[in-house]
């Protein structure tokens, strides 16, 4: 009877070590990890979802402008293919165009519905009005489409400005982050149930933009306030999506706030020269390379802020190419 009280013991806890074991390898999928693809996944289209951090736009002549600094070619003139943002590298690697940016007029097959300021629940820029723009202009999102998303910045900062007059208390504005957070994995969730793949990005650390470290000088833990604002959105974005129903043969997770936060705290290592001012001195979309967008001395790659609250050149860079590793190696 002792023997196979024993046996019972093991095998219970063999099966809760292979239940933990088999969450693990869903969470390490969604994030990168887990085997390569089988069969990968080619979608028909992408559609781009979020705030000016994903946004291009159009000049009227396909060759837009990005809320970050603008490449120009070896003529000086102003090229939408160079200094790529995250989305633009991730359609890249599925040969993909977007009509904004599209001087070879191919046939555009991402579409941008990421809309400058937008905010999670904004009426007329949220994540739902951006679907049904998507739905409306294009067609339903489903099983043959790729979606991204990076929203959430816009609404931490206004949170953090309400804090700052004393309109809304430190703790009340964490509570408003998570159920933000929440929304965003609410929408990332149904259209996950269409069949369609995604990749999802995190919002970057606010509370290192140059916008949050001059609103510390005038409040001394404003930055980190803007910090734990951002763990807290996505925390529970990241957990909201239905690790029941979805895992890394679904989505994979772009952790951008990392990323901000391994480039602020080893600017050199990334090839930086400064990772708390921006570089442009004129207003975005319209900065470019040229010395006289830039602040003295700097280069659109030396910096890791564009402007006070939006990101340069490496950074989208860095975002991107975790991106593209994502798509490549989760099995989708």
């Amino acid at each position: 009877m002792m023997v196979l009280s024993e046996l019972r013991r093991i095998g219970g806890r063999w099966t809760a070590m292979a239940a933990a074991a088999a969450a693990l390898a869903g969470v390490l999928a969604a994030c990168g990890g887990g085997t390569a693809q089988v069969s990968a996944f080619v979608p028909q289209r992408m559609i781009v979802l979020g705030d000016e951090s994903s946004v291009i736009v159009d000049d009227g002549a396909h060759n837009g402008k990005k809320y970050s600094v603008n490449g120009l070619n070896t003529s000086s003139v102003r090229d939408c293919l160079l200094q790529p943002t995250w989305v633009q590298s991730l359609a890249s690697h599925y040969d993909m165009v977007f009509a904004e940016c599209n001087a070879a007029a191919a046939t555009p097959k991402g579409f941008i519905r990421a809309k400058v300021g937008a905010t999670v629940e904004g009426a007329t820029t949220g994540l739902d009005a951006q679907i049904a723009e998507q739905t409306a202009s294009g067609g339903a999102i489903g099983s043959t489409d790729i979606f991204t998303v990076m929203i959430g910045a816009n609404d931490l900062i206004a949170l953090a400005d309400r804090v700052q007059a004393g309109t809304l208390t430190a703790a009340d504005a964490v509570t408003e982050a998570r159920r933000l957070g929440s929304q965003v994995a609410k929408r990332v969730n149904a259209l996950l149930a269409t069949g369609a793949r995604a990749i999802v990005a995190t919002v970057p650390d606010m509370g290192k933009s140059p916008y949050a470290l001059a609103l510390d000088k005038q409040s001394a833990g404003a930055a980190e306030r803007l910090s734990t604002l951002t763990f807290e959105f996505n925390a529970t974005l990241r957990t909201g999506i239905d690790p029941g129903r979805f895992d890394g043969r679904n989505y994979g997770l772009v952790l951008a706030d990392d990323v901000v936060q391994a480039m602020a705290r080893y600017p050199s290592i990334y090839g930086l020269t400064n990772a708390v001012d921006g570089v442009c001195r004129v207003a975005l979309p319209d900065c470019t390379s040229a010395a006289a967008d830039l602040v003295e001395g700097g280069s659109a790659g030396g910096y890791l802020w564009a402007d006070a609250k939006r990101l340069a050149v490496s950074a989208h860079s860095q975002i991107g190419t975790q991106a593209v590793s994502r798509a490549t190696n989760n099995p989708f």
